[in-house]
């Protein structure tokens, strides 16, 4: 309950959580193998009922910083959402900060804590094409009509920003709708705007590094880039079952606003087309209900032409197993199989991997 000083007929409300998990993984590449014990993100999460029609909700996250070879080599902290929400109706709220993006089902829902994830990792898109964050303005409508309504508006600082400004008149746009016509199914659109400026990485990109340009690539070209989005989301969950497809399209080409002499003959490269498919698709057994056993397709396609993503074909295929000992706690193990087609910037995959992960919530 909140502590602090002020008072009212109907005093806030606020509560704390911790999400946190560890992973052991095996992973064998190239006749090699590895090992490891890893102590992964750890969530701090906070939701505040300030009046009936204001809410605040915050994650500050620290998580590893880098890893060098199997190891990590340090943590850091940063403010992952931060988003005061003002809800005149239903059907029509303002939501003012940093938030996630909601341009896919797993974006809009799950946060950092682990323990509601469906799979161990994050799909591949996450560390590619998803604009993560967004700082600015949203507004939101949910649960209108018998299918269950919602849609997303958001303009704000776009990918190449960092959290304390954008520093420019040029912002990201959003537009997302789903309809949730069963009590545990949503089916949803969206689409994504924006202007990556200098072909620079910022606070609001993908949680990896690996497929982007890093200023000082041989391939980096500061320019600026014309960045869409397009995906589509489809959640699912019965007595039995769970699956969630993710899919996106992402176009990216040279924006009008370069210098011509610093575009030279980049404009040969024309506009790219990439393309990103996550499936997980589960089942629940046993009498209690406790367990689950799962599969999953990752894969990830990015031509060569794109000045912003290194290009790569990659395939990740999984299996796994997961119990819930309580709402505030569980286990999964999963199998994968990494692959992929040469030829390609990002180097094909090669290899297998076996993860364990224990996740937990404290209040």
């Amino acid at each position: 309950m909140w502590t602090g000083l002020c008072t009212s007929a109907q005093d806030p409300t606020t509560q704390f959580q911790i999400f946190g998990h560890v992973t052991s993984a095996v992973e064998q590449e190239n006749n090699e193998r590895f090992s490891d014990f890893s102590l992964g993100e750890h969530d701090f999460f906070v939701q505040s009922k300030i009046t009936p029609r204001i809410s605040f909700l915050s994650e500050t996250v620290v998580a590893p910083l880098n890893v060098a070879g199997h190891g990590m080599t340090d943590f850091k902290v940063s403010i992952e959402r931060a988003r005061l929400k003002f809800q005149h109706r239903e059907w029509f709220s303002v939501i003012i900060g940093k938030m996630h993006s909601p341009v896919n089902y797993w974006n809009d829902v799950y946060h950092h804590g682990r323990l509601f994830f469906p799979t161990i990792d994050r799909p591949r898109s996450f560390g590619s094409v998803v604009p993560i964050h967004t700082l600015g303005l949203r507004l939101q409508g949910q649960n209108i009509g018998a299918l269950n309504f919602g849609y997303d508006l958001v303009v704000g600082n776009g990918m190449s920003s960092n959290d304390v400004s954008d520093g420019s008149l040029q912002k990201s746009f959003t537009a997302a709708v789903h309809i949730k016509p069963e009590e545990r199914m949503r089916i949803g659109i969206s689409a994504y705007r924006d202007q990556i400026a200098a072909n620079s990485v910022g606070a609001h990109s993908g949680h990896s590094s690996t497929f982007h340009y890093m200023m000082g690539s041989p391939n980096w070209y500061p320019v600026d880039l014309d960045f869409e989005l397009y995906c589509f989301s489809l959640y699912r969950k019965s007595s039995k079952w769970e699956t969630l497809l993710e899919t996106s399209w992402n176009r990216s080409g040279l924006s009008d606003s370069n210098d011509p002499e610093l575009v030279g003959g980049l404009d040969s490269l024309g506009t790219s087309n990439n393309y990103t498919f996550f499936l997980f698709a589960g089942k629940t057994i046993g009498k209690k209900k406790r367990d689950q056993i799962y599969g999953l397709v990752d894969l990830t396609d990015f031509e060569e032409r794109d000045l912003h993503i290194k290009s790569n074909q990659l395939m990740k295929f999984g299996v796994g197993w997961a119990r819930e000992f309580s709402p505030l706690v569980n286990i999964r193990a999963q199998v994968e199989r990494y692959t992929g087609n040469e030829g390609f910037e990002i180097p094909k995959d090669d290899k297998w991997e076996l993860k364990v992960r224990v996740a937990y919530c404290l209040y």
